[in-house]
């Protein structure tokens, strides 16, 4: 509806629409970079709303999201890329009340929020229904820790990849540590890049026996020093290991021996 209105500032003039009996709310506000304000949106009765994917899609200028916290998303199915590339969003506040038990797709929702620092909001969400986790926090490089996902229920999730990738301030995953990862089969890419993680507790208890994409899955993590909590992973359907463990530099110890030319 408003795709590509760069130039937007403000949706004042949308505060009393009437939109009870949409559904589809896809790329609403798509690529409108200018867009610092939404608080115009928050009388909006968004309760028949099943699709909301793209819907802040690139609002580069979004700082916070008043104005949602009142929205009723009970019936959203799809939210997939709904505030990909909002790099000015600082607080996400405002997404507590927020019932999306109903919801399958969280696919790259957040990705490349590079000013989120924490993502207090999220830690009483119902995801239980959620399969597609796919680089939900892609990019999040200010983000420090996920300690408000430790009570997700992801148990129907089966793609995990990407989902932390270039996390580059992200220190500690505890808040894993209770997760149920027995349906997912594709873990790749999902910590690339976490240049701060040094461990990886919470991944201990973790049943990843129906994986079979472990591909990057830690690759460039160059501060991890301990993946001993990896000893009892069932790996045994996995077929891609590939780069699993590249640019883990921390993982090494390296002895240099002096060679003469009669040795070499």
């Amino acid at each position: 509806m408003f795709r590509g209105c760069s130039s937007l500032l403000d949706i004042k003039g949308l505060e009393n629409w009437s939109v009870s009996n949409g559904n589809n709310f896809c790329a609403m506000f798509y690529e409108c970079s200018s867009l610092s304000d939404i608080k115009g949106l928050e009388n909006w009765n968004v309760s028949n709303g099943n699709n909301f994917s793209y819907m802040f899609y690139e609002c580069s200028s979004l700082k916070d999201i008043r104005g949602l916290e009142n929205w009723k998303v009970s019936n959203g199915k799809d939210f997939s890329f709904m505030f990909f590339g909002c790099s000015s969003l600082k607080d996400i506040r405002g997404l507590e009340n927020w019932k999306v038990s109903n919801g399958n797709d969280f696919s790259e929702m957040f990705r490349g929020c590079s000013s989120l620092s924490n993502i207090k909001g999220l830690e009483n969400w119902s995801v239980s229904n959620g399969n597609n986790f796919c680089a939900m926090f892609f990019g999040c490089s200010s983000l420090l820790d996920i300690r408000e996902l430790e009570n997700w229920s992801v148990s129907n999730g089966n793609d995990f990849s990407y989902m932390y990738y270039k996390c580059s301030s992200l220190s500690n995953i505890k808040g894993l540590e209770n997760w149920k990862v027995s349906n997912g089969n594709n873990f790749s890419y999902m910590f690339f890049g976490c240049l701060s993680l040094s461990n990886i507790k919470g991944l201990e208890n973790w049943k990843v026996s129906n994986g079979n994409n472990f591909s990057y899955m830690f690759s460039g993590c160059l501060s991890l020093s301990d993946i001993r909590e990896l000893e009892n992973w069932n790996i045994s359907n996995g077929n891609n290991f590939s780069y699993m463990f590249s640019g883990c530099l921390s993982l090494l110890k390296i002895e240099i021996y002096l060679l003469d030319n009669t040795n070499l």
